[in-house]
């Protein structure tokens, strides 16, 4: 790797990490709000607000004319399940323990991994797939099927987050033939009108103060989602994908200091699974990427 590229992929990092902080952060306000606003409210704030950023994206790049899709149905099926999967999140928050849906949450690696066979045309070897079982197993633990109470909340967790891995297979496609100012655009505008719909007969007029908060937390989506867009351009995903489990510190650090929460027992018993099998993937791609990499002439 040439000092350029060493660098790039710093900057990612840094970036991606910066990111983390920015949704962890987000994710903790949409449960310290979600007591008093119904989640369309906040999905409203989120999405509208996050449009000032990308506003500026937008003129940065020229203006509007840069948001034409050239795969409209394709960003059309993006924007719908990545909605399921926002508003699937932005409900479990406020009723969930915040490191029990984060960890739930880790099966989107593994979800990704099998949706790549069928819409990205990526062959996935028996290795990749007994991780995936290994992921899977983990996931089930953490939903604790022995218990004698069923969890519907994370049943909506679970498919929140298998919305999120087949909305990100859906972006990479769509990276093909689109600026990545178009995909933002295109949800945060369509999610605005959507959620303003649904808010209306559970609206709730915010406070002075909650005004701010709920600007802020649409600021912290809107800047997180680009810089994590950026991030992707900048480095390689073998190299930032591993820091997605940082996230889980900040989750029990969010919980038990802002909260006062302790993760559920089959927590720690899943989640070493989920990570274990995410970095052997990692591990994996990283092995294949040195293979197909070529060998330099003499």
């Amino acid at each position: 790797m040439s000092a350029l590229n060493k660098h790039a992929a710093l900057h990612g990092i840094y970036l991606k990490l910066s990111s983390l902080v920015l949704f962890c952060t987000m994710d903790a306000m949409v449960k310290a709000l979600g007591d008093t606003y119904g989640s369309f409210q906040l999905m409203l704030f989120r999405s509208a607000i996050a449009l000032i950023p990308v506003a500026v994206l937008i003129w940065r790049a020229g203006g509007l004319k840069i948001v034409r899709a050239n795969r409209p149905w394709l960003q059309a099926a993006r924007v719908v399940i990545g909605f399921g999967s926002l508003l699937g999140f932005f409900y479990v928050f406020p009723r969930m323990p915040l490191v029990d849906a984060y960890a739930i949450s880790f099966a989107a690696p593994l979800f990704m991994v099998a949706l790549s066979v069928p819409l990205l045309r990526e062959p996935v070897g028996w290795r990749r797939w007994s991780a995936v079982a290994v992921g899977f197993a983990g996931v089930l633990i953490m939903l604790d099927p022995w218990g004698m109470e069923i969890h519907p909340i994370s049943l909506i967790l679970l498919a929140a987050t298998f919305c999120y891995a087949l909305s990100t297979i859906l972006v990479r496609l769509l990276s093909r033939h689109d600026h990545d100012i178009v995909t933002l655009f295109w949800f945060a505008l369509t999610a605005s009108g959507v959620s303003l719909v649904g808010a209306i007969p559970e609206w709730k007029w915010p406070t002075p103060m909650d005004w701010v908060w709920l600007t802020v937390l649409g600021l912290l989506g809107g800047v997180a989602q680009i810089l994590i867009t950026r991030a992707w351009r900048l480095a390689p995903a073998a190299v930032l994908a591993p820091f997605d489990y940082t996230s889980i510190v900040l989750a029990v650090l969010f919980g038990y200091l802002w909260f006062h929460e302790e993760p559920s027992w089959t927590v720690w018993y899943g989640l070493p699974l989920v990570i274990g099998s995410g970095l052997y993937i990692l591990h994996r791609e990283r092995v294949r990427a040195r293979e197909r990499a070529p060998i330099p002439a003499s």
